[in-house]
């Protein structure tokens, strides 16, 4: 990559589209929707997020994403992700080309509906000191979080921070707690989140946020990632 990794050893896992588009459609997309990927690596969920709900063949149709926004820490896979756009935007003018010129005149529509696409280097824990970051998140309306991705450095950090939020009260924790687990609290994350505007919704797959920090828990749903089998499981959250 074109700069340094983060000092701490990352855990890759990735969602796959048909995945993505089974959460989407159980938190229920709206028009104007400004969609986030927290820590998008090569950009592949932003971009198929573009065009999840573009129209092929409705000209005067509206994607209902407006925007579709990665933000990663990794500076290789920002730049990798940029080229992955550029490959699909030569990909999407092909089609329309050939639809175009097609006998039954029939036009594709995607190259127009496809969703805004910005990917961004950062770290999003830095919300509360960075104004760029910060301004991501008051834009955000629905935002995606694979935190099986978070290093085992930024679980242990969790993990102490959490013991400092619970001392003196009485807590179990399973042993391999401090490492990418279901169900891990993530008080680190849930904190810069709480930066994101009111009624916008949040999906962590593996890791919960905070109430106190203002989010309501609406369910979860169990699905089927390669990286984390057997399974996953996906929260839902409202921003109060």
């Amino acid at each position: 990559g074109g700069g340094r990794t983060p000092p701490n050893e990352l855990v890759y896992g990735e969602l796959s589209l048909p995945v993505l588009a089974t959460i989407l459609d159980a938190v229920g997309v709206q028009e104007g929707d400004v969609f986030l990927d927290i820590g998008s690596g090569d950009g592949a969920l932003v971009l198929g997020a573009s065009l999840l709900y573009a129209q092929s063949n409705c000209r005067d149709c509206k994607n209902v994403i407006k925007k579709a926004v990665g933000v990663e820490i990794v500076p290789g896979l920002v730049d990798r992700s940029k080229r992955h756009a550029q490959t699909l935007d030569g990909l999407l003018d092909e089609m329309a080309i050939a639809s175009s010129e097609a006998a039954d005149g029939v036009i594709t529509e995607l190259r127009n509906h496809q969703s805004e696409v910005e990917f961004l280097l950062g770290d999003i824990h830095s919300a509360g000191s960075d104004e760029r970051m910060s301004s991501l998140l008051a834009d955000t309306t629905l935002a995606v979080c694979f935190a099986t991705t978070w290093s085992a450095g930024n679980a242990k950090k969790d993990h102490a921070e959490e013991s400092k939020q619970t001392k003196g009260t009485a807590t179990q924790r399973s042993p391999t707690s401090g490492t990418s687990l279901r169900g891990r609290k993530l008080p680190k994350l849930s904190r810069a989140l709480s930066k994101l505007g009111q009624g916008a919704r949040v999906v962590i797959i593996d890791g919960k946020l905070n109430e106190s920090d203002g989010f309501d828990w609406q369910g979860d749903l169990r699905i089927t990632c390669p990286d984390t089998a057997p399974y996953s499981v996906a929260s839902l959250y409202h921003k109060r």
